[in-house]
């Protein structure tokens, strides 16, 4: 996994260094490039550190989670903001309705793979998928953040 991280430049064993010295974690450079070539096992609880450093948990955590037929999924997280429920519902209908518009494309007899989705559709309605995602989370945070009110009588 992690000479894979290497490969793909997302893992550089100087910044990784510096970056877990930033947090107060203190790692022999060596013993990274250990790690990196299999003479070492990194140790469970850097995994979620080397998540965040290259910003793709996939990548760190795929290897476990696939053979217990798992899947890792990303939650984006929401931000509230002073928006109107109104408004937080016309941006999801506009966000499903492209990832509904880009499926179609994608399936269309004319697009670059015909029926089937090339992997550069496939990207892109996963990039249109997390945008729904996101808003989602916004309107549940949204509606969470407002008290409760009874209707009358109830």
């Amino acid at each position: 996994m992690l000479a894979s991280l290497r490969r793909r430049h997302l893992l550089k064993v100087d910044a990784f260094v510096h970056w877990l010295a930033e947090r107060g974690i203190e790692v022999d450079r060596t013993l990274i490039s250990h790690w990196i070539a299999g003479r070492s096992h990194l140790p469970a609880d850097l995994l979620p550190l080397l998540a965040e450093f290259t910003g793709h948990a996939e990548l760190v955590f795929d290897e476990y989670v696939h053979p217990v037929a798992c899947e890792l999924v990303h939650v984006p997280r929401g931000t509230t903001g002073d928006h109107e429920l109104t408004e937080l519902m016309l941006a999801l209908g506009a966000a499903f309705g492209h990832l509904q518009q880009h499926i179609v494309e994608a399936r269309a007899p004319s697009s670059p793979g015909g029926a089937e989705i090339t992997s550069e559709e496939r990207l892109d309605l996963l990039e249109h998928l997390e945008t729904l995602i996101h808003q989602l989370i916004d309107l549940k945070a949204q509606l969470a953040s407002e008290p409760v009110r009874r209707a009358r009588g109830v």
